[in-house]
């Protein structure tokens, strides 16, 4: 299963820890999700650690239908703690289509760059929008929220379907996107390549507590309402467990 952002008061907090930091080398956050309203003139935070362009900050989000010049387009924001931005945006402007999306955002030391990649359920995956990273230091902005922006802006609030969160100190190939984008779960692409997650939340049921499924304590808190609803296109365990 996966959970459902009503836009108006849903979201899940994970507390700060070391685990969360976006370090001063190879990182991936990646998410499962699905659109089918971007009604509005903004956009709409799915993943958010501090106010855009503040030192240490993470934003993942995409712009509202009426948005003057990006509307349907992805984009992250990354600052990291000297001010140094990073903010690829997609190529392209898939919107409310309602298709299940990977969305991924990295540091991959190899290029050199931040990069934002939207992969559809059928292993298509692509690099929509990338930047040089030279500059860019770690990024450690305190709590993370999903669904919410970090201030708690009452017109950002996502409103769609998302599971599977991961985060780990490592960056991911083409190939090992695309696998994952095909139904791999990380959990098992991790084990299979050695990469170790600080952060993997499925996100089956809207529990109260979400348990992070990589043992290391960062589970997410709910607050308001959000419902469980039809999981993404991925392999699906046969029973909730602690894998």
């Amino acid at each position: 299963m996966a959970i459902a952002f009503d836009e108006v008061d849903d979201y899940y907090t994970i507390a700060d820890a070391a685990g969360l930091t976006l370090q001063d080398g190879d990182w991936c956050v990646g998410i499962w999700t699905k659109l089918d309203d971007l009604t509005g003139e903004d956009y709409q935070k799915l993943l958010s650690n501090n106010q855009l362009d503040t030192n240490g900050s993470m934003n993942l989000y995409p712009f509202e239908t009426n948005h003057a010049f990006l509307s349907g387009k992805w984009r992250m924001n990354v600052t990291d703690g000297d001010g140094t931005v990073c903010n690829p945006t997609s190529s392209s402007a898939p919107g409310a289509d309602s298709k299940w999306r990977l969305v991924i955002m990295q540091r991959d030391a190899t290029p050199q760059e931040i990069q934002l990649w939207l992969c559809e359920a059928n292993g298509v995956a692509s690099k929509e929008g990338s930047e040089p990273d030279t500059d860019l230091g770690a990024i450690d902005g305190g709590d993370w929220y999903v669904a919410r922006a970090s201030d708690g802006r009452a017109d950002l609030y996502y409103g769609g379907i998302a599971a599977e969160l991961f985060k780990g100190d490592f960056a991911l190939t083409q190939a090992q996107i695309e696998t994952l984008a095909a139904g791999l779960p990380i959990k098992s692409l991790a084990k299979q390549a050695s990469l170790t997650l600080d952060v993997y939340l499925p996100m089956w049921e809207a529990d109260a507590t979400l348990l992070d499924y990589s043992n290391n304590g960062n589970d997410a808190t709910r607050s308001s309402a959000p419902t469980t609803t039809t999981h993404p296109p991925i392999c699906t365990p046969t029973k909730r467990r602690r894998m």
